[in-house]
C-alpha cells in the first residue's frame, strides 16, 4: 500500500514541477506567474517529500536495502535538487547577487526536473508498467 501511495504521490510532483516549469517558461508575460509558479512548486516539493517518506517507510516496514538501486539513488538526488531549488527560489529575492542566484535556481531546477522524471521511468520499468 506505502509503494501505491508512493507511486501517485510522484506522479503528481513531476505533474505540479512540470506545470511549475512551463508557468515560468512560457507565461511570464502574465500578470501572476510568479505567485503561480512559486505556489505550483512549493506544492510540488511537499507532494515529493511525501512520496519520499512513504518510500522511506516502505523500506523500512520490507526490510529492504536503502538507495540500493539506481531508482533509488536517482530519486534521493532528486529529492535534494527540488528541496534546493526551492530555496534558491525564495533566496533569490533577498540574495545581494540576484542574478547569480537566479542563473542558479533555474539550471538546480532544469537538473531536478531531468532527475525526477529519470527516477519516475525507472520506478516504472521496475514495476513492469513500462
Amino acid at each position: 500500500m506505502l509503494i501505491v501511495l508512493h507511486l501517485a504521490l510522484m506522479i503528481a510532483a513531476v505533474i505540479s514541477f512540470t506545470a511549475g516549469v512551463g508557468i515560468a517558461m512560457f507565461a511570464r508575460k502574465k500578470k501572476n506567474w510568479l505567485k503561480l509558479h512559486k505556489a505550483i512548486n512549493t506544492s510540488g516539493v511537499i507532494i515529493g517529500l511525501a512520496g519520499a517518506a512513504m518510500a522511506f517507510a516502505n523500506v523500512l516496514t520490507s526490510a529492504g536495502n536503502h538507495l540500493s538501486g539506481l531508482h533509488h539513488r536517482v530519486g534521493f538526488i532528486a529529492i535534494i535538487l527540488f528541496c534546493i531549488t526551492l530555496y534558491l527560489g525564495f533566496y533569490s529575492f533577498k540574495a545581494a547577487n540576484k542574478t547569480a542566484v537566479r542563473t542558479t535556481h533555474r539550471w538546480s531546477g532544469r537538473f531536478s526536473l531531468i532527475a525526477m522524471l529519470a527516477a519516475l521511468i525507472m520506478g516504472l520499468k521496475m514495476i513492469g508498467v513500462l
